[in-house]
Order: C-alpha cells, then structure tokens, then sequence
C-alpha cells in the first residue's frame, strides 16, 4: 500500500484528531466523512448553491478563509 501527505493547517489536524479513536488511522476517518457525504450529493448540494445562492468575490472567500 502506497500512502501520501496531504498539507492541512495545524488547526485543522488539531480537529481531525478529535475525530480519530484508537486503531483508527486518518485514512479511515476521511473515508468515514466522505462515505456521509457521497460525491453526487456534494455536487448536487454545490449546484443548488450556484443557483441559489448570491455570488461572493474570490477576494471576500480568501479573507474569510483567512488566505
């Protein structure tokens, strides 16, 4: 089995442990969330909103995100 890094911010991992639980690896976790959200109601969900929602400059979304 080949694994990779994947970057995150130090609060992010600060977070993802918590969802950890003994025997458990990251990879586990990760497949656990992405398995509640499965990639069509993602895009579906991403849709709605670009219909849906009002438009919001790249710039305001950096700074919110704090980029």
């Amino acid at each position: 089995m080949t694994f990779t890094s994947v970057p995150v911010k130090p609060e992010t991992l600060k977070r993802l442990r918590n969802y950890k639980i003994a025997g458990e690896s990251y990879d586990d976790v990760l497949n656990e969330f992405m398995d509640c959200h499965p990639p069509s109601e993602f895009w579906q969900e991403h849709l709605r909103r670009l219909h849906e929602e009002a438009r919001v400059p790249w710039k305001d979304v950096k700074r919110r995100l704090q980029f």
